[in-house]
Parts: C-alpha cells; structure tokens; sequence
C-alpha cells in the first residue's frame, strides 16, 4: 500500500504538477521547501501511511490563506 501511494504521488509530480506548471508559465508554485508533494513522500516513508498523510493535508492545508494552523 506504501509503495502505491508513493508511485501515485510521483505521478503527480510528473505529469500533473509540472503539466499545471507549463500550462500557467510559474516555475514555482508552492510555499514551502521541499514542496509539499515532496514532503509527503518524505513523511510517508518516515512516518508510514496514516501519519504521512495527516503531516501531509495539514501542510496542504497551510498553503490557504484562509486557513492558520
């Protein structure tokens, strides 16, 4: 199930995220360093699913300006 979830994300990361990129002509999108595609693969592997994915949308949920964590 781990190995699943992180190919889904690197697919993301592959096609979706860099497609998004070119299609709006931004080198950089997100806030954060690594990236938060990038940092739940890193806490996915770190941490297993359940709390890689809790890490992972509470970061996401950091990006909203309308939303303080």
């Amino acid at each position: 199930m781990k190995k699943l979830l992180l190919l889904i994300i690197s697919l993301y990361q592959n096609f979706v995220s860099t497609s998004i990129k070119s299609i709006l002509g931004i080198d950089r999108m997100c806030k954060f360093s690594p990236t938060c595609s990038e940092y739940a693969k890193m806490t996915i592997q770190k941490d297993g699913i359940f709390h890689g994915l809790v890490k992972s949308a509470a970061r996401v949920l950091k990006c909203q300006p309308y939303f303080s964590f």
